[in-house]
């Protein structure tokens, strides 16, 4: 006996248990008297038993059913009780993963950590860097989040949601000699190297290249509080978000670009996009990321 049964099909013999009768039970599931007679006829089949003999009243149940019923009523019932569970952050217990670059955690890790925690207090939270394992781990359906700028290179099994949009600029020490874009060619650019993000190309370079600035980095460095001390103590000059300026330095804009402004997303597989939990990520950490940009 196979075990490939649909739950309609025990629907209909256990209301045939209860009715006796094909057209009542029909008439019970809106189907037709036909409908209800061919899946009895199959279920006859693979349970190797007439399951109902024609009597004077009707149909009556065989040992087979009267031995089975209370089984096809507690799959029934078991089946019914499936249901999205709610979801509460005060009783959260599991781990949550969440990447992001160096430059995200250095100015948002702290006040972001501290929000989750005030919500989700029993949760163990992993705030972890962004690389290339991390990247293939979420593209095979790991339970993670990804906060970073929009990445086209992303596999489309990774849904990329809106968080909020940002603009890159160049920054330098406040009594930098250098005014302009211009004026910052013939001093020494460090900047940000994170795995799995930059680590091949530099998108923000590529675009400037497009409209004839080529700018070639002079030193990698992957510890953003590094590359601040590096600028405010020295002639570099490096690139961040004109929300994020560090203390004592000032923004050089960029040339015009038709898409200066860059969309800032949370990350994370498609297979949980109705995920609640997910949602509730997203609503954290868009309230962060606005209460610091005010």
């Amino acid at each position: 006996m196979g075990h490939n049964l649909d739950i309609q099909s025990m629907v209909v013999l256990v209301k045939m248990y209860e009715l006796r009768n094909v057209k009542l039970v029909a008439d019970a599931l809106g189907k037709t008297s036909s409908a209800i007679s061919k899946i009895l006829s199959k279920l006859k089949v693979h349970f190797e038993d007439p399951l109902f003999i024609q009597g004077k009243l009707g149909f009556e149940p065989t040992t087979f059913m009267d031995t089975n019923l209370a089984h096809f009523e507690q799959i029934l019932a078991t089946f019914d009780a499936i249901q999205h569970s709610e979801f509460s952050p005060q009783t959260l217990k599991q781990e949550i993963v969440l990447y992001g670059h160096a430059l995200f955690w250095d100015n948002f890790g702290s006040k972001l950590y501290l929000a989750l925690r005030k919500e989700a207090p029993l949760a163990k939270i992993s705030m972890r860097q962004w690389s290339l394992e991390a990247r293939a781990r979420m593209a095979e359906g790991e339970n993670s989040v990804l906060f970073c700028t929009y990445d086209e290179t992303l596999p489309q099994v990774i849904l990329q949601k809106p968080l909020c949009e940002i603009s890159p600029t160049f920054y330098v020490r406040h009594d930098h000699p250098a005014h302009s874009l211009e004026g910052l060619r013939q001093y020494p650019f460090v900047i940000s190297r994170n795995p799995g993000w930059n680590d091949v190309r530099y998108p923000l370079l590529e675009r400037l290249a497009a409209v004839g600035y080529h700018i070639t980095p002079t030193a990698e460095v992957e510890n953003t509080m590094a590359i601040e001390c590096i600028v405010r103590h020295s002639d570099h000059y490096s690139f961040t978000m004109s929300q994020l300026i560090p203390e004592n330095c000032r923004a050089i804009s960029l040339p015009a670009l038709s898409d200066d402004r860059v969309n800032f997303v949370m990350s994370y597989h498609r297979a949980k996009q109705n995920d609640p939990q997910k949602e509730w990520l997203f609503r954290v950490c868009h309230r962060v990321l606005n209460q610091c940009n005010e």
